[in-house]
């Protein structure tokens, strides 16, 4: 870049910084990597959510009409995915001061400019990450109980099926007497009858004490052993995701089990750390789920005329949006980042949540 004005790095600045933003590799989710992302233009999502089945045609006559058949198992949900908007006040950092505080007609070097766009966006990651934990939680609350827990009380429930979400009596994996394969074949069972899933291969992400009792159960250890499995066998959107341990694979009766670790953390709103996966459970899914991660548009104001009238809010397609703003009333200079989305387990019943401990 060539050398240029203080006024001129202030239009540049903004160019530059969405550029450089859309050029950044988002930080990785394993839950989220389930989900792959589907954006919306509107505020609110539609997702085709089914519950298949399995009948076999008949055969008839020729010459007749044939079977009559209905489609009543599908229906259209409307969603309209939480809001997310971060921001700081780009007049706080010390850089600010130094860049901007001299007179427009001051030249700057490349390297002032660059070391200013670093610091501005180094900030908005920060912010993006935030978000990106947010979603995180999303993906494992559904993988949980099938609700999205929201700040302002409007839960969001994807009414899974009870016999989806089971809990242990008796049968716990630390008991000697119990064969810990004995409940991953009832849950692989469950995705096979009720969720249609029809491949042979599952994962099975493991809470770290679930873990610990499967590979210290006597029956387990007398039988079996964790096998190693290749990663590049892996589809690439969990090969890539970062996080999670992948520990190896069992057999479950007709199935083939991969076994993921998830130790990660966010920090609630209580201060304190919170696994994802609760240390108990045990999450069985296909490699490939119908899932999505839907995206609402973010709205803009459009403003137009010589006063800045507002004529429009305009939504803005994408992920995440970065704004700039400048305030005279509080002489700040602020940035923001905004995303609207939620987790959809389009087909609600491949999926299977299992507690193993008391």
């Amino acid at each position: 870049m060539a050398i240029i004005s203080t006024v001129e790095a202030r239009g540049e600045f903004t160019k530059r910084l969405v550029s450089v933003y859309n050029e950044r590799t988002a930080p990785s989710a394993f839950l989220r990597s389930f989900f792959p992302s589907k954006e919306s233009m509107t505020l609110e999502v539609s997702i085709e959510v089914r519950r298949g089945t399995e009948k076999i045609a008949v055969d008839v006559a020729r010459g007749t009409r044939g079977n009559s058949n209905k489609f009543t198992k599908s229906t259209e949900k409307i969603f309209v995915p939480p809001y997310y908007r971060e921001y700081f006040s780009a007049t706080d950092l010390d850089f600010y001061d130094r860049l901007f505080s001299r007179s427009e007609t001051v030249d700057l070097d490349p390297a002032t400019f660059a070391e200013w766009l670093d610091t501005v966006m180094e900030k908005i990651e920060a912010l993006r990450d935030k978000i990106d934990r947010a979603y995180e939680l999303q993906c494992a609350e559904v993988l949980d109980a099938g609700i999205v827990s929201l700040k302002s009380g409007d839960n969001i429930d994807f009414k899974r099926k009870v016999a989806s979400m089971v809990t242990l009596t008796g049968a716990f994996w630390d008991n000697a007497a119990t064969d810990p394969t004995t409940s991953l074949i009832t849950g692989l069972q469950f995705l096979r009858t009720e969720g249609k899933w029809n491949g042979a291969t599952v994962n099975a992400i493991m809470g770290q004490d679930a873990f610990q009792a499967l590979v210290n159960n006597e029956k387990f250890q007398k039988k079996s052993d964790i096998k190693d499995f290749d990663l590049n066998l892996i589809r690439e959107p969990q090969r890539n995701a970062e996080g999670a341990a992948l520990q190896g694979s069992l057999s479950a009766g007709s199935w083939k089990v991969i076994i993921w670790t998830y130790p990660q953390y966010y920090t609630n709103t209580a201060g304190a750390e919170t696994p994802y996966i609760g240390s108990k459970k045990v999450i069985l899914l296909p490699d490939a789920p119908k899932f999505v991660f839907a995206f609402g548009g973010i709205p803009t104001l459009r403003l137009t005329g010589n006063n800045n009238i507002p004529q429009t809010i305009a939504p803005v397609r994408g992920s995440y949006v970065v704004g700039e703003y400048l305030d005279p009333r509080k002489a700040t200079h602020e940035f923001d980042i905004q995303s609207a989305g939620i987790a959809v387990p389009v087909a609600v019943d491949q999926l299977y949540t299992l507690q193993v401990l008391a």
